[in-house]
């Protein structure tokens, strides 16, 4: 039997020596490994069994929260099918979640380790009590910066920071450092490729954050009092 392919997705933190990588394979699974770069050590986290944007994903600067967009397609769930999401590495497991039910948009980035920008309706969840959302907005008297809090208030900013609301971060640039390949992380040393870690023999377990605060036996994400990743129910 033929394996599924690995591929690994780098997120390194602009602010800190941590990164997240998602590891895919099979091409509906993934799992968030959290990085620690100064020393090369690993914490293996949570998988997701839903389709991942690898491209609409960001890490915070000091690499305590990830953001990322998925589709579960669970439409009438408390999720709308596909979703923004904002999370502790190394796990999956919503401490925000902004419901967006289509795949036109989704995603966001950090402006800092506090402002972020996303797409999508207004937060299930509410835990993330230390970040702050910047709601992109017509710019008018109310609104010089064209940025708004969710409660409806004008962003607190100054202009440099109300820029980078606008606009996504480019990758860090310590990113070229790395190379990854058939599910393996590689430090790049001139033409040279030193192996870091071979991530191909993982398989799905579920495992859950230890920030989570449903009960153990909840079997139903809608009734519990946090969202969870693991397809099961509704959500």
């Amino acid at each position: 039997m033929t394996k599924p392919a690995v591929r690994l997705h780098l997120y390194l933190a602009a602010g800190s020596d941590r990164a997240v990588i998602l590891r895919q394979g099979p091409a509906r699974q993934a799992r968030m490994i959290l990085w620690h770069r100064d020393t090369d050590s690993f914490e293996d986290g949570q998988w997701l069994k839903q389709r991942l944007y690898k491209d609409r994903c960001a890490i915070s600067p000091d690499g305590r929260h990830f953001l990322f967009f998925a589709l579960n397609g669970h439409w009438g769930g408390v999720a709308q099918g596909a979703y923004t999401a904002i999370s502790r590495p190394p796990y999956f497991t919503a401490v925000a979640l902004f419901p967006q039910g289509n795949t036109w948009g989704g995603g966001g980035w950090f402006v800092d380790n506090s402002l972020f920008v996303a797409d999508g309706a207004a937060d299930v969840i509410g835990g993330a009590k230390d970040l702050v959302r910047l709601v992109r907005t017509d710019v008018s008297p109310r609104y010089p910066l064209g940025l708004k809090l969710a409660d409806g208030r004008a962003a607190p900013i100054g202009k440099a920071k109300a820029a980078r609301a606008f606009k996504a971060p480019e990758p860090v640039p310590e990113l070229e450092l790395y190379e990854t390949s058939g599910g393996r992380l590689y430090r790049r040393e001139g033409a040279d490729l030193t192996l870091i870690r071979d991530f191909t023999e993982m398989a799905f377990e579920p495992i859950r954050a230890p920030y989570d605060t449903r009960p153990q036996n909840d079997a139903d994400p809608d009734s519990a009092p946090s969202w969870h990743p693991l397809g099961r129910g509704k959500g």
